[in-house]
Protein backbone atom coordinates (compact mmCIF):
# COMPACT_ATOMS: atom_id res chain seq x y z
CA UNK A 1 0.00 0.00 0.00
CA UNK A 2 1.76 3.16 -1.18
CA UNK A 3 1.03 6.59 0.22
CA UNK A 4 -0.44 8.65 -2.60
CA UNK A 5 -0.61 12.40 -2.52
CA UNK A 6 -0.72 14.46 0.61
CA UNK A 7 -2.64 12.92 3.51
CA UNK A 8 -5.06 14.94 5.55
CA UNK A 9 -3.66 14.89 9.03
CA UNK A 10 -5.86 14.48 12.03
CA UNK A 11 -4.49 17.72 13.42
CA UNK A 12 -5.79 19.71 10.45
CA UNK A 13 -9.18 18.02 10.65
CA UNK A 14 -9.44 18.08 14.44
CA UNK A 15 -12.01 20.33 16.03
CA UNK A 16 -11.62 20.32 19.78
CA UNK A 17 -14.65 21.50 21.73
CA UNK A 18 -14.53 23.13 25.11
CA UNK A 19 -16.97 20.62 26.55
CA UNK A 20 -15.84 18.32 29.34
CA UNK A 21 -14.32 14.93 28.57
CA UNK A 22 -16.52 11.97 27.82
CA UNK A 23 -16.20 8.35 28.91
CA UNK A 24 -13.43 6.67 26.94
CA UNK A 25 -11.98 3.21 26.58
CA UNK A 26 -8.31 2.88 27.44
CA UNK A 27 -6.23 1.93 24.43
CA UNK A 28 -4.53 -1.39 25.17
CA UNK A 29 -1.20 -2.33 23.60
CA UNK A 30 -0.22 -5.63 25.22
CA UNK A 31 -0.39 -9.05 23.61
CA UNK A 32 -1.03 -7.93 20.02
CA UNK A 33 -0.73 -10.94 17.69
CA UNK A 34 -1.99 -9.61 14.35
CA UNK A 35 -2.89 -6.30 12.72
CA UNK A 36 -5.03 -5.85 9.61
CA UNK A 37 -5.07 -2.51 7.80
CA UNK A 38 -6.99 -1.19 4.80
CA UNK A 39 -7.67 2.19 3.26
CA UNK A 40 -10.84 3.49 4.87
CA UNK A 41 -14.11 3.99 3.04
CA UNK A 42 -16.03 5.84 5.76
CA UNK A 43 -16.96 5.77 9.42
CA UNK A 44 -19.01 2.80 10.56
CA UNK A 45 -17.64 0.04 8.35
CA UNK A 46 -14.34 -1.78 8.04
CA UNK A 47 -13.08 -1.94 4.48
CA UNK A 48 -12.66 -5.68 3.81
CA UNK A 49 -10.99 -5.27 0.40
CA UNK A 50 -7.25 -4.80 -0.15
CA UNK A 51 -6.49 -5.65 3.47
CA UNK A 52 -2.84 -6.03 4.45
CA UNK A 53 -2.14 -8.34 7.38
CA UNK A 54 0.85 -7.87 9.66
CA UNK A 55 1.78 -10.76 11.94
CA UNK A 56 5.58 -10.54 12.08
CA UNK A 57 6.79 -9.44 15.51
CA UNK A 58 8.72 -6.38 14.25
CA UNK A 59 5.69 -5.11 12.30
CA UNK A 60 3.16 -5.80 15.06
CA UNK A 61 5.40 -3.93 17.53
CA UNK A 62 5.01 -0.74 15.45
CA UNK A 63 1.21 -0.88 15.81
CA UNK A 64 1.44 -1.84 19.50
CA UNK A 65 3.66 1.23 19.97
CA UNK A 66 1.04 3.34 18.21
CA UNK A 67 -1.61 2.24 20.70
CA UNK A 68 0.66 2.35 23.76
CA UNK A 69 1.94 5.87 23.03
CA UNK A 70 -1.40 7.44 22.09
CA UNK A 71 -2.45 10.33 24.31
CA UNK A 72 -6.11 11.26 24.69
CA UNK A 73 -6.93 14.79 23.57
CA UNK A 74 -9.41 16.95 25.49
CA UNK A 75 -12.88 17.79 24.23
CA UNK A 76 -15.21 16.26 21.67
CA UNK A 77 -13.93 15.87 18.12
CA UNK A 78 -15.27 16.21 14.60
CA UNK A 79 -13.00 14.37 12.16
CA UNK A 80 -12.80 13.97 8.39
CA UNK A 81 -13.21 10.49 6.89
CA UNK A 82 -10.41 8.25 8.22
CA UNK A 83 -7.49 7.32 6.00
CA UNK A 84 -7.10 3.80 7.35
CA UNK A 85 -9.13 1.16 9.16
CA UNK A 86 -6.95 -0.83 11.55
CA UNK A 87 -8.02 -4.06 13.24
CA UNK A 88 -5.89 -5.32 16.13
CA UNK A 89 -6.16 -8.92 17.35
CA UNK A 90 -4.85 -9.91 20.78
CA UNK A 91 -3.63 -13.25 22.16
CA UNK A 92 -6.97 -13.85 23.89
CA UNK A 93 -8.60 -13.46 20.41
CA UNK A 94 -10.36 -10.20 21.25
CA UNK A 95 -10.33 -7.64 18.46
CA UNK A 96 -10.20 -3.83 18.63
CA UNK A 97 -10.72 -1.54 15.67
CA UNK A 98 -9.33 1.94 15.15
CA UNK A 99 -9.63 4.72 12.61
CA UNK A 100 -6.26 6.24 11.68
CA UNK A 101 -5.33 9.61 10.16
CA UNK A 102 -1.65 9.23 9.30
CA UNK A 103 0.46 12.33 9.86
CA UNK A 104 3.31 13.47 7.62
CA UNK A 105 6.91 12.55 8.47
CA UNK A 106 7.84 14.28 11.71
CA UNK A 107 4.19 14.99 12.62
CA UNK A 108 1.76 13.25 15.01
CA UNK A 109 -0.84 10.73 13.86
CA UNK A 110 -4.44 10.71 15.08
CA UNK A 111 -6.28 7.53 16.04
CA UNK A 112 -9.81 6.85 17.25
CA UNK A 113 -11.40 3.76 18.79
CA UNK A 114 -14.37 2.84 16.56
CA UNK A 115 -16.46 2.36 19.71
CA UNK A 116 -15.78 5.93 20.91
CA UNK A 117 -15.95 8.33 17.98
CA UNK A 118 -16.10 11.39 20.23
CA UNK A 119 -12.52 10.98 21.46
CA UNK A 120 -9.27 11.23 19.53
CA UNK A 121 -5.76 10.20 20.55
CA UNK A 122 -2.51 11.64 19.20
CA UNK A 123 0.49 9.42 18.52
CA UNK A 124 3.99 11.00 18.68
CA UNK A 125 5.87 11.92 15.51
CA UNK A 126 8.52 9.20 15.93
CA UNK A 127 5.79 6.53 15.86
CA UNK A 128 4.25 8.22 12.79
CA UNK A 129 7.63 7.91 11.05
CA UNK A 130 7.74 4.16 11.86
CA UNK A 131 4.18 3.69 10.54
CA UNK A 132 5.01 5.51 7.29
CA UNK A 133 8.11 3.36 6.72
CA UNK A 134 6.10 0.20 7.39
CA UNK A 135 3.22 1.18 5.06
CA UNK A 136 5.53 2.33 2.25
CA UNK A 137 7.38 -0.98 2.46
CA UNK A 138 4.24 -2.80 1.25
Amino acid sequence: MKRKGKWITGIAALTVGLLGGCDTNELIAEDVTEVRIAESVDFGRFHEHDVITYNELADVKVFAGMIRNAEQQPGIVNMATPEYDVEVQYQDETVDRYYVWLGELGMPTSIMDVNDTHTVYLVPADVTDELIRLLEHE
